[in-house]
């Protein structure tokens, strides 16, 4: 759905597919559009799209790396999850077979699973393999506000290019599409077609004259069951569990 189809549906949803005289500019309605782009890419896990991004080691010899220690990220980046060197070809970032990644697959493949010795034996290897992986660490310490899009290089250096896990905002035309989304700016619209009309007395031809607190009181039940909906759908993807 493009933004001029999302205007139109607003417009008709607000004036009853042209059975009401009234309608708000179509300025404000863009306003509320872009306003609930915001709020979806700030608090809807659906808003966004788990995205690689590839840094190249030129960027951080650059003057301006080097007197900010950060870089600007594109616009459509809306937060960064992990940060790491892109080295060596293995899960431990060394490619010496001794402190691979082999190792630890063997020990899943062919150790006897949880039984006698044999679970002492993998207990001591996965402690090396955790030894190892903290003496060969790929991880770069960082920091970032998607206010300004400012990626801030907090630790080392990079020696190599750098590896991101972005969430990266997903194009205007399938948030548009998107049924509670449009619930969504619905609502809103109606909420300031209430406000737009409790400024003035306005009656329609013949005397009538609209109930526009209706509307709003059903705007505002629809809007918290949207906010509802979307805290439900952000749940955790993991579980913590603490022993007292």
């Amino acid at each position: 759905m493009t933004l001029k189809e999302l205007k139109l549906d607003i417009i008709d949803e607000i004036t009853f597919s042209g059975s009401l005289p009234f309608k708000i500019p179509e300025k404000e309605i863009e306003r509320i559009i872009n306003n609930a782009r915001r709020y979806f890419y700030d608090y809807w896990r659906y808003a966004l799209q788990k995205q690689h991004l590839i840094l190249p080691h030129a960027i951080f010899t650059t003057p301006q790396f080097q007197r900010q220690r950060g870089i600007i990220l594109p616009d459509c980046v809306q937060y960064v999850h992990e940060c790491k060197e892109c080295k060596g070809s293995s899960i431990f970032g060394s490619i010496d077979r001794d402190l691979g990644d082999q190792k630890f697959v063997g020990s899943e493949l062919f150790l006897t699973p949880f039984m006698g010795e044999a679970l002492v034996y993998r207990v001591a290897m996965f402690s090396f393999l955790d030894i190892t992986k903290n003496l060969t660490i790929d991880t770069v310490a960082y920091d970032y506000n998607h206010t300004n899009h400012f990626l801030q290089i907090l630790g080392r250096t990079p020696k190599v290019p750098l590896w991101l896990m972005v969430s990266k905002k997903v194009e205007d035309e399938f948030l548009f599409e998107n049924e509670l989304f449009q619930r969504y700016v619905r609502a809103k619209s109606k909420i300031r077609v209430h406000e737009m009309l409790s400024v003035v007395d306005f009656q329609l031809p013949g005397g009538f004259k609209y109930n526009y607190a209706e509307m709003s009181k059903v705007a505002h039940d629809e809007l918290q069951v949207i906010k509802d909906t979307i805290e439900g759908e952000n749940t955790p993807d993991f579980l913590i569990v603490e022993n007292y």
